[in-house]
């Protein structure tokens, strides 16, 4: 018993460094939007893209790092294949929020002023809803019985972004801005929200974890 609360600590520790790491992309990546929306392409722009690749690069190589421990040190090997399918579940999200990131400064878009507030909430929904992914993690393995209300927050918070996006999409398309625009803007829009989607996918897994360990 002692090995084995002595391996799940050792664990623990892993995850939350990774965590971490995960974190501080997702901050990078939400703050590179905003700065986006503030100032367009600038100088300052592009070192925070930078930032955000640096970050998840960090993340990644945290993430095979556990991956390795869990074959080479045999971390609680009867849960191995369900925490190798969250940490891939998990690494979809700072995956996600990076390419957003390539994708406008790549495309270069315009975003025009009406729409600017409505993005915004929309970014901070979807870049959020990690703060709610990692406490999550940390109940399946502590804290078991809070592990569905929190994916029941994440679940809504998605359901959240669906709607502003809808919303937001068909201000953009009844506006007068360039049909090119629309379709580039639109593109941006959905994956953003894909963020919280990847979100919603990582608390399934969760919740199969959970009723895994109840039974």
């Amino acid at each position: 018993m002692a090995l084995f609360f002595s391996k799940t600590n050792k664990l623990l520790e892993m995850i939350d460094g990774y965590l971490g790491k995960v974190t501080e992309c997702m901050e990078q990546a939400q703050k590179t939007l905003f700065i986006y929306i503030e100032k367009g392409s600038c100088e300052e722009f592009d070192g925070l893209v930078t930032k955000t690749h640096m970050a998840e690069s960090r993340s990644d190589d945290l993430r095979r790092e556990i991956e390795i421990s869990l074959y080479e040190k045999a971390l609680i090997p009867e849960s191995r294949g369900d925490i190798l399918g969250l940490l891939e579940a998990v690494d979809q999200i700072p995956n996600k929020a990076e390419s957003v990131a390539f994708q406008i400064q790549t495309e270069a878009l315009r975003i025009p002023d009406e729409f600017k507030l409505e993005l915004g909430k929309i970014i901070n929904v979807n870049f959020d809803i990690f703060e709610d992914i990692k406490r999550g993690i940390r109940a399946v393995f502590k804290d078991i019985g809070k592990v569905r209300d929190i994916t029941n927050e994440i679940d809504k918070k998605e359901s959240s972004s669906d709607s502003m996006e809808r919303d937001l999409i068909k201000k953009l398309f009844s506006s007068n801005i360039d049909i090119g625009e629309k379709i580039l803007l639109k593109e941006l829009i959905i994956e953003i929200g894909s963020i919280s989607d990847r979100a919603e996918n990582t608390a399934d897994r969760l919740n199969i974890m959970a009723v895994k360990r109840l039974i």
